[in-house]
C-alpha cells in the first residue's frame, strides 16, 4: 500500500530530532513523509531542516508542507493531507518517538481488513525526560469497533488518541476540510468519519513512545503530577467546552456523508443523536461544575432532553445541586490523570 506518514511539530525543539529520525525510518519499503512545522520559534524548524539536510533514505520522499507561519493544529492537518498521495496517513507528532516497525504493522491491519478505516495502536507513555510512565491497559487484545456493536457511543468505544493513529486517505479526501473554528483537534473529527465508513482497529501492543509533557495540547498525568490546583480544574472546563463544540463538525460530516449515500437516513439520524447526546453531556458537564445560572443549565438541559438524554440530564442536575458531588467529581478525575 502506498503510504504517507504525516509528521506535525510546534515547538517541540527538546524533542522533535529524535521523532523525525523515527518518521524516517520505518521498515516499509517506499513511503512519502509530509512534514509541516507550524510556524515553530523555539528552532524546531532548524533541527528538522539540518535533519532533511543529511539523514533522509533512499526509500523516503520528503515534501515540506509548512509555510512558516502558525495555523493551529487542525489547519496543519488539513495542509498535510492535502498534499499527502498515500493510501493510507500516518501520522507522528514532534514530539513522540515512533517503533520501526509502526507503519509495517499499520499497514498489514488495512490489508487485511477491508472495513477498517483507521486504525490506533497502544502506546507506551514517556516523560520529559523519556522515562517510561506507568499506565493502565484497559484492553488486553486487538478489538474492532462499530456503530453496529457501539451506537449509543459517539467513538463506539474505541481508544481515542490521535499521536497513535493512521487513517485510510479517503477519511481526509472524500469529505471536505475540516473547520478548524468548529472543532479543537482533527482525531475527534476522523474518529466519527472512520465510524461512518466502517471501522476502527485496535492495536494492543504499543507501536509507539507517547511523550507527556507540560506543553502537550491535552491533559495528561505529567501536567498533574503535582496534583489538582485551580488552573488545572480550569483548563479541565476549557477543554470540556472544546469537546462540546465538536458536534459543529460531526453535524456537518454526517449530513455529507448522508447526501453522498456513505449511510442511509436511518443511521445518518442515529449517529446525529449520538453526536448531540455527547456535545451536551459535556456542555451540561461544564454548566454544572461552575455552578452557573439556573437559565443557562435549564437552556441546554431542555436541548439534551430533546435528544432523548434523561440520564444525561439527571446525573448532571444532581452534580449541578451537590457542592460534595462536584468535589468528589474533581477528586476522580485526579486520581484518573495520575494514573491511580
Amino acid at each position: 500500500m502506498k503510504a504517507s506518514v504525516i509528521f506535525l511539530s510546534y515547538n517541540h525543539a527538546s524533542f522533535v530530532g529524535d521523532a523525525l529520525r523515527s518518521a524516517l525510518n520505518q521498515d516499509y519499503p517506499e513511503y512519502e513523509l509530509i512534514v509541516h512545522d507550524d510556524g515553530s520559534v523555539d528552532g524546531t524548524r532548524q533541527i528538522i531542516e539540518s535533519i532533511l539536510a543529511s539523514e533522509v533514505p533512499p526509500h523516503v520522499r520528503v515534501v515540506l508542507a509548512g509555510d512558516g507561519k502558525n495555523h493551529g493544529l487542525v489547519e496543519a492537518f488539513n495542509r498535510a493531507n492535502r498534499v499527502s498521495t498515500g493510501e493510507i496517513l500516518l501520522h507522528i507528532s514532534g514530539d513522540d518517538i515512533s517503533y520501526p516497525c509502526r507503519l509495517k504493522r499499520t499497514a498489514e491491519v488495512f490489508k487485511k481488513h477491508p472495513d477498517v478505516m483507521l486504525v490506533v495502536s497502544e502506546t507506551q507513555r514517556i516523560d520529559e525526560n523519556g522515562n517510561n510512565l506507568k499506565h493502565p491497559r484497559c484492553i488486553k487484545a486487538d478489538e474492532i469497533f462499530s456503530y453496529d456493536k457501539k451506537p449509543s457511543y459517539i467513538y463506539a468505544k474505541s481508544p481515542i488518541l490521535g499521536a497513535a493513529a493512521a487513517y485510510r486517505a479517503r477519511i481526509a479526501k472524500d469529505f471536505d476540510p475540516i473547520k478548524p473554528d468548529f472543532c479543537h483537534a482533527e482525531d475527534n473529527v476522523y474518529w466519527v468519519r472512520a465510524l461512518i465508513l466502517g471501522q476502527i482497529y485496535y492495536i494492543a501492543e504499543p507501536l509507539l513512545s507517547y511523550r507527556l509533557h507540560t506543553n502537550n495540547f491535552t491533559e495528561n498525568q505529567w501536567k498533574w503530577r503535582n496534583g489538582i490546583t485551580d488552573s488545572l480544574k480550569d483548563a479541565h472546563l476549557q477543554f470540556a467546552k472544546k469537546h462540546a463544540k465538536n458536534f459543529l463538525q460531526w453535524e456537518l460530516d454526517i449530513r455529507h456523508a448522508l447526501r453522498n449515500d456513505f449511510i442511509n437516513k436511518s443511521k445518518a439520524a442515529q449517529i446525529l443523536k449520538t453526536a448531540k447526546l455527547d456535545a451536551m453531556r459535556w456542555a451540561l458537564l461544564v454548566s454544572s461544575l461552575k455552578v452557573e445560572p439556573w437559565g443557562e443549565w435549564f437552556r441546554l438541559a431542555l436541548e439534551s432532553l430533546k435528544f432523548g438524554g434523561v440520564k444525561v440530564t439527571i446525573s448532571k442536575l444532581k452534580l449541578r445541586l451537590s457542592n460534595r458531588r462536584r468535589l468528589r467529581y474533581w477528586n476522580r478525575h485526579e486520581k484518573l490523570m495520575i494514573g491511580q
